[in-house]
């Protein structure tokens, strides 16, 4: 197995999507912060010292320029963290996501031998290993159905069975695949 990874992300529209919502929510709340701090504030003064002048002024007109900057720097910050960290987190889940997928879909055909494998420090490793255990058993189950095919095959050619035992004999082999299966029955 080549156990150099390759870059999988999820979906880029699914990223994209993600970052906007994650950052218009951080926004929201960082305006929310903003704007409650400067109502709180509304009632009280402030002694601020410019350019060699004292004045007093609303605490709310005095700080609301720093109130812009600081919420601008954070989300900005927020933002880049944002976007890297789901970057990350996409490919550390994706590749083992993109590897179960293709596992699954060969076992839709009928693989039942190639087990997944994720390498040792993936993420959804309990799953690949549930997925091997479910295939494990599916191949048991069916290599007990294909065994009483082939016995039910010699005997045939081996015997002068009648036409009656035979179909008792495909009767119980088709009652042991619903044993070992659940599906609709259409006749």
């Amino acid at each position: 197995m080549n156990n150099q990874r390759r870059i999988v992300y999820i979906h880029k529209e699914f990223q994209t999507r993600f970052i906007i919502k994650f950052c218009l929510v951080a926004l929201a709340a960082m305006v929310i912060a903003g704007v409650l701090l400067l109502l709180l504030s509304k009632e009280s003064l402030t002694m601020t010292y410019h350019y060699h002048h004292l004045a007093v002024e609303e605490t709310s007109r005095a700080i609301l320029k720093a109130v812009i900057w600081t919420n601008l720097i954070v989300f900005l910050g927020l933002l880049a963290a944002t976007v890297l960290v789901t970057l990350y987190v996409s490919h550390k889940i994706g590749g083992p996501l993109y590897r179960l997928g293709k596992a699954l879909d060969a076992i839709g055909r009928g693989d039942l031998v190639r087990p997944v494998q994720l390498r040792r420090r993936d993420q959804l490793m309990e799953l690949a290993d549930q997925v091997n255990t479910m295939t494990k058993g599916l191949r048991t189950r069916l290599e007990t159905i294909d065994a009483e095919v082939a016995r039910l095959a010699r005997e045939t050619r081996q015997s002068n069975r009648e036409p009656e035992q035979i179909a008792t004999d495909l009767e119980r082999l088709r009652q042991g695949i619903r044993d070992h299966f659940q599906f609709e029955d259409h006749g």
